[in-house]
């Protein structure tokens, strides 16, 4: 294409239903994300439609405002280079639109100047579902390379050996298989799957063997759903024919591996002056993409009513955010298709509320109004973990609830700083917190010399070996410790805390927090809802499902816990996020 007929089309800007304006980089990858119906394959047909059709009134995308370089004689000479050319009986030439029909080099600058793409927008945006990857590797028709207009992207992989070569190392990438387009098929071009034989020849045509070898190989069109989408969608993007690409769910038929592969390759194509519009549910993708150095930017749909409510962060802050262990090597990010994210100490954690509340839902004692809201357990390996992951979930627009034991009350600073990043208040709180923590840290229970000598005593002359073991050691560093209302607490949660002020002040700090999306454990911690069953974490959870406890109706703690969590969760949804990157700190594991 020669500089004068240079023609660049990009999405600038888009509107979204709820009066959301989100700009778009001139290239780079746009993700969609978020929990179902909420807006994300809508918006696809949206971009297209309101490029398409005049009058289309968008759903989810009501508007956009798209960047056209080139004047209507480059738009001519664009069209001359890209689209067939029929000549009339009079000897006029009209080149062929598709559904638009044939136009001629009169009507190119009036129909290049509209605001909108009309049923030009086919030659500029490839709307990439499910039906057209499929159908994307058939045969297709041979040309006259001299004369024709290459119209398929096939048709440019003959052409071009370079593409071909692009092609057969994403397929032994993606599926251990190589392809290989097959030239002297008769009148079509097809791909094959396997290594074409070593070409032979005899004179100017190719030997008998040769055309045996290749016309034994599969075609690609034979193959299953998974292989004949992922390489249809890369033989659209490598030929490069459409400088706007919309992907509806390019994990469908996909294996995970095999999906973060196609989200690196499709974001690293987009660094190229093409934009990437991708709809997904899989985190697959989703770290596929950010994998590679493409521009990101993530857009996260959620749905009110016939509202599309969207939350945008800007490639800076997904480098940021990406760049943060945390959400890289954890399934965190997968909260970006859920409507919350519950964040728990720990597994056991996890496996036990989620599994009341499934009983809650099954027994029909669920407080939630419409569709049962999608809920994503996960845990951060411990308290001092949690503001942080808090930060990181926020700042992606990921609604969090976090529930934590009774003692993470016992440390200010890490108290103080989880409810900030929860968006809360602390300093509201701090004087509830003074009241309460002065009376348990004063809560001691004095034990005489005497008791102590008598009790180590005891201890060692019941030790049979000679040697003090790790256990016998824990033992006897036991009867040393004097227990304070911290300690009492941990074991029963509030019933533990004296009455009185120190009572009213706990009772008022737990509902703060409550509100605030931190949910405390009432009875101390996870064990002690279920106190007839022994053991602590992952082995007391199995115990706890292997008897059915915690499907239990008569165990009314656990449940209302459970009811709370939800409660918190829908809250949690309505409530707008911070969208600033995260401060979290790099941590290990």
């Amino acid at each position: 294409m020669t500089q004068e007929n240079h023609v660049q089309v990009n999405m600038q800007s888009l509107k979204i239903s709820d009066g959301t304006q989100i700009s778009i980089p001139e290239e780079g990858v746009v993700l969609f994300v978020g929990p179902n119906n909420s807006g994300k394959s809508q918006s696809l047909r949206d971009i297209y439609h309101l490029n398409n059709e005049a009058g289309y009134l968008g759903r989810a995308v009501v508007d956009l405002v798209l960047n056209k370089v080139g004047t209507g004689p480059s738009f001519a000479g664009w069209i001359a280079n890209n689209t067939p050319v029929i000549r009339t009986a009079d000897g006029q030439e009209r080149w062929n639109i598709g559904d638009y029909g044939n136009v001629t080099a009169d009507q190119h600058p009036q129909l290049w100047n509209n605001d909108r793409l009309n049923h030009f927008a086919r030659l500029f945006i490839f709307h990439a579902d499910a039906t057209s990857r499929l159908e994307a590797g058939k045969s297709v028709p041979n040309i006259n390379f001299n004369s024709d207009v290459i119209t398929e992207p096939l048709q440019h992989a003959y052409k071009d050996p370079e593409l071909e070569a692009q092609l057969r190392d994403a397929a032994v990438s993606a599926f251990d298989l190589s392809l290989s387009v097959d030239r002297f098929a008769g009148s079509v071009i097809s791909l094959r799957v396997g290594d074409a034989p070593e070409f032979e020849h005899q004179g100017s045509a190719p030997s008998s063997r040769y055309l045996q070898g290749m016309a034994a190989l599969p075609l690609l069109e034979d193959q299953g759903d998974g292989m004949k989408s992922y390489m249809g969608l890369l033989l659209h993007i490598l030929a490069g024919n459409h400088q706007i690409t919309l992907v509806d769910e390019p994990e469908a038929f996909l294996h995970p591996p095999q999906a973060r592969l196609l989200g690196q390759t499709l974001a690293r194509r987009a660094q190229t002056g093409q934009q990437l519009f991708l709809a997904t549910h899989s985190n697959d993708i989703v770290q596929g993409v950010l994998d590679s150095d493409a521009p990101v930017t993530i857009v996260r749909f959620t749905r009110e009513g016939d509202i599309n409510n969207a939350a945008v962060l800007e490639p800076s802050e997904v480098r940021t955010l990406w760049s943060d262990p945390l959400l890289r090597y954890s399934n965190l990010l997968e909260g970006l298709f859920h409507d919350a994210v519950i964040l728990c100490e720990g597994d056991a954690d996890c496996r036990f509320y989620s599994s009341v509340i499934d009983s809650i839902y099954e027994q029909g004692e669920a407080i939630d109004e419409g569709r049962r809201p999608q809920l994503l357990f996960s845990h951060c390996g411990g308290k001092a973990r949690i503001s942080s992951v808090v930060s990181s979930l926020r700042a992606i627009s990921i609604p969090v609830v976090v529930v934590a034991d009774f003692d993470i009350l016992n440390n200010e600073t890490l108290l103080e700083k989880t409810v900030v990043a929860l968006g809360g208040d602390f300093e509201s709180m701090r004087r509830n917190w003074r009241v309460f923590n002065a009376a348990l840290s004063s809560d001691d229970k004095p034990v005489s010399k005497i008791a102590i000598k008598e009790s180590l005593n005891d201890a060692i002359d019941g030790i049979s070996s000679v040697n003090v073991n790790r256990s016998d050691a824990r033992k006897i560093s036991q009867l040393l410790k004097i227990e304070n209302g911290w300690d009492k607490v941990k074991k029963v949660g509030i019933s533990g805390v004296p009455s009185g002020d120190a009572y009213i002040a706990a009772e008022a700090l737990l509902a703060d927090l409550e509100k605030t999306g931190l949910l405390v454990v009432p009875v101390g911690e996870l064990e002690r809802f279920i106190p007839t069953v022994s053991g602590h974490g992952p082995g007391w959870v199995t115990e706890v499902h292997r008897q059915g406890l915690h499907a239990d109706p008569r165990l009314t703690p656990q449940r209302d816990f459970a009811k709370a969590i939800l409660s918190s969760a829908r809250q949690a949804r309505n409530v707008p996020t911070t969208m600033v990157a995260s401060d979290s700190v790099p941590v290990e594991g």
